[in-house]
């Protein structure tokens, strides 16, 4: 991680904030000006480190370069009785308190609730789209059903999961998973990939994470699903006050999340490929942990099936069978990326000429006229796309999930 510039900023432009209010206080214009230029300078730095949060930062370097201005032309200020803010402060973005209160921190949560908007993306996958993982589509069709259903008996107050922690190697359909149940739930689904939150700032992470669970409320009903979060919360044990920053923040936000009455529901559902490196308390808050293995040999046929004549497709030489019983130790995403290499060798081998159509062509819209062959995906073609997608997980490693499952 890299140094956290922004926190040092911020920590100087508080110092010489109270140096500003004191200087006016005492009717010390010139050293006003000078501590008023400095903040100016300050919010300008602070536009160029942060990620997020630019415009508030630059909209108050110029309230306290309008300000040093003043004060630097001799204009009169009045004294600013103790506690208030003094006429002589500017005043926020639209209006409300000076730089540092509740107008500028309102600003910046407002920067972070629309980058929050758009992790929304488009569910369209179901369940018969996912080979195989019948424990695991169960155990969050149950959960979907039972946070929209009322029971018979009005007395009976029960409290279904609503955080599911989904953990196994990589590829084996955790996303698919959570956008299958998102679809079903016909509910707003948040895709949170590490990238959008992680920042090098530490005031940025956790900002963006609170901005991600109030678009949760607002959007209800409504699935969080957190990518790689062992990324966003490891264990705290590294020593980073980053970290530790993080990981609190989204404890706190999933403990506010399972204590509030809402009237949608709003599902909280996390995948991760290495759940031993999660922090304890996080592993603590998720009530259903849910192992997503490698397919077997059933579901790998039925992936398969899905990748070619789901597709429309023909297999020549070869059964899905032969290929079920070669992938052992294959994912999904490994089988669907063979079929897509398999494809691909396929249609040059029919249209070997789209070079040439390709130089013949005018516009779009006669592009978009033109025909291409489509023939069965020969044996040597599958065979020779499964030999370019080897799988990544080792028997050793298997294990290790397998074990962390047991305990």
């Amino acid at each position: 991680m890299a140094v956290d510039a922004s926190s040092f900023i911020y920590q100087e432009i508080k110092k010489t904030k109270k140096k500003l209010d004191q200087a006016m206080a005492r009717g010390d214009n010139e050293t006003a000006a000078k501590l008023a230029l400095r903040i100016s300078e300050l919010y300008k730095e602070l536009a160029r480190a942060r990620k997020w949060g630019k415009k508030s930062a630059l909209e108050m370097a110029e309230e306290y370069r309008r300000l040093y201005e003043r004060l630097a032309s001799g204009e009169p200020l009045p004294r600013a009785p103790r506690g208030s803010r003094g006429p002589g402060r500017p005043s926020g973005p639209r209006g409300g308190p000076g730089p540092g209160g509740d107008s500028e921190a309102g600003e910046l949560d407002a920067e972070f609730d629309a980058e929050a908007e758009k992790l929304i993306a488009k569910a369209d996958v179901t369940w018969s789209d996912i080979a195989g993982l019948e424990e695991a589509k169960k155990a969050l069709m149950e959960a979907i059903y039972y946070s929209l259903a009322r029971p018979s008996d009005p007395g009976v107050r029960l409290e279904p999961p609503r955080r599911f922690l989904l953990y196994g190697p990589p590829g084996t359909g955790k996303t698919m998973l959570a956008m299958a149940a998102s679809n079903m739930l016909k509910a707003t689904f948040i895709n949170v990939s590490v990238d959008r939150v992680l920042s090098r700032y530490v005031g940025d992470s956790p900002r963006m994470i609170s901005a991600i669970f109030r678009l949760a409320y607002r959007r209800a009903p409504s699935i969080v699903f957190f990518d790689e979060v062992e990324t966003l919360v490891a264990k705290r044990d590294t020593g980073r006050e980053a970290a530790t920053g993080l990981v609190q923040t989204f404890l706190t936000e999933l403990d506010g999340f399972k204590t509030k009455k809402l009237d949608k529901p709003v599902i909280v559902m996390a995948a991760t490929n290495k759940p031993w490196m999660l922090d304890e308390a996080i592993l603590s808050r998720f009530e259903k942990r849910i192992y997503i293995p490698l397919p077997d040999r059933e579901a790998r046929k039925e992936i398969f099936r899905l990748n070619i004549e789901g597709k429309g497709l023909r297999l020549e030489g070869i059964t899905l069978d032969e290929l079920a019983d070669m992938t052992e130790g294959y994912s999904g995403r490994d089988i669907a990326n063979a079929c897509r290499e398999a494809t691909m060798m396929m249609l040059r081998r029919a249209n070997p000429d789209i070079y040439k159509r390709l130089e013949s062509v005018g516009s779009l819209a006669e592009l978009q006229r033109q025909k291409y062959r489509v023939e069965p995906i020969r044996r040597e073609e599958i065979l020779a796309a499964l030999k370019k997608v080897k799988p990544p997980i080792t028997k050793e490693e298997l294990r290790r999930y397998e074990e962390w499952a047991r305990r």
